[in-house]
């Protein structure tokens, strides 16, 4: 689900909408002191970075000096709904058009929210305001489907997808959810059709390649399918439809060897899926308790699944405690940002940690680890000697330390 922000003075896309409704906003933007407008810039910045709890501190440093401006709320809204709390969100983005009744977006976010909590209908009625109000868009044609779909009216689904496909050819989302819809009527080649479309658009989509793979595995053509599972399978190991799938048309081919190893992975990938599955249950009953994200992320890093435990420590850190469990938890999320392969993202936020702490051993080693990954041997010698001053037996400091004079010595 995409949560739109695009606040105008910002340079963003502002989406159309009537004169009448632009002036309301565009007059509290002209009248905006530039302190406050680069605040409120900062906090959508740090909002897209993930930094959720920053972006929330500076929209109360605009709300002390603008407390009626729209876009303060707007972004408000986008916030909350990041950190899953609808109804925080759902205030925030009344109080938008409560200011401002033309606000685009404002309307199209609440109906995703709505969409969220099942009520499907009050989707499809917010997304048809904001049609009327602002005007409709590919994005917003294409959730009008999704809400239509799971309320089993696929022929409004599909006159809406085809509705987001006519206002924008490329809209690869589109094809795909039109494919999906075509599959569940038992229209399958229909749906390889514009499945196929899609992926063309975005050939690079692991999603998309399962669901083309999956479609050639249904149509009984194992070698066709095989090419799209293989690489879905082994990126995601975790996704038990992928190696379900793929093992299944491993057995059709006659590759029954290769097939077990898919078809038992498949059977981990269920037991995981439902323990993150319990855990995101017990966040949408209680999305301020702080354990609950944390165990979200631990599922899903012990799931490989790095860029969601990822986000879910990020909204764990967005709640209130203690500066020396903030600074903690900030490190675990460099180690997560670290085991996805981003040591440039890991290697800031160790170093922001340990410039507020330089205590923390467990720092100073993931920073050496970043550094060392980066190829910048001295540094991630000169931080790894830091740990060891701090704890000399720390084995992970003293392993990394070996292995970077290993490699110094195989280049010299």
């Amino acid at each position: 689900m995409r949560i739109f922000v695009h606040l105008g003075f910002v340079g963003l896309l502002l989406v159309g909408c009537q004169q009448q409704g632009r002036s309301v906003t565009e007059r509290q933007r002209r009248a905006l002191p530039q302190r406050v407008a680069l605040m409120l810039i900062e906090g959508q910045r740090a909002f897209e970075e993930g930094r959720y709890d920053l972006a929330l501190a500076y929209t109360d440093s605009v709300d002390a000096f603008a407390p009626d401006l729209a876009d303060l709320h707007f972004l408000r809204g986008a916030i909350y709904t990041r950190l899953n709390r609808p109804d925080v969100a759902e205030a925030a983005y009344n109080t938008v058009l409560e200011l401002d009744p033309w606000y685009a977006g404002a309307r199209h976010n609440m109906g995703l929210n709505a969409y969220r909590r099942g009520r499907l209908r009050s989707a499809i009625t917010l997304y048809h305001e904001e049609e009327e109000r602002v005007g409709g868009t590919a994005a917003l044609y294409h959730e009008l489907g999704r809400a239509y779909a799971k309320l089993g009216e696929p022929d409004s689904a599909r006159a809406a997808y085809e509705a987001a496909i006519a206002q924008d050819s490329l809209h690869a989302t589109s094809y795909m959810w039109l494919g999906q819809l075509l599959e569940e009527a038992g229209d399958l080649e229909e749906a390889l059709t514009f499945s196929l479309k899609g992926l063309r658009l975005r050939p690079d989509n692991l999603d998309y390649q399962y669901i083309v793979g999956t479609l050639y595995r249904r149509l009984e053509q194992p070698e066709e399918a095989l090419p799209f599972l293989e690489p879905v399978a082994q990126a995601k190991p975790w996704h038990q439809g992928a190696q379900t799938n793929l093992g299944q048309v491993l057995v059709q081919l006659g590759r029954t060897g290769e097939a077990q190893r898919f078809l038992a992975q498949a059977e981990v990938a269920q037991q995981q899926a439902q323990a993150i599955s319990e855990a995101e249950e017990a966040i949408n009953q209680d999305p301020d308790m702080l354990d609950n994200w944390l165990q979200l992320s631990d599922l899903l890093r012990q799931s490989g699944q790095y860029g969601r435990a990822i986000e879910a420590l990020k909204n764990a850190a967005a709640r209130d405690m203690p500066r020396g469990m903030w600074l903690a938890l900030q490190s675990n999320l460099a180690f997560l940002y670290l085991q996805d392969g981003d040591a440039a993202q890991a290697s800031a936020i160790f170093e922001m940690v340990l410039l507020n702490d330089s205590s923390m051993a467990a720092a100073w080693v993931g920073l050496g680890a970043a550094y060392g990954t980066m190829h910048r041997t001295a540094d991630a010698r000169r931080v790894l000697a830091r740990a060891l001053a701090l704890e000399p037996n720390n084995e992970a400091a003293l392993q990394n330390m070996a292995e970077l004079d290993a490699m110094i010595a195989d280049r010299e």
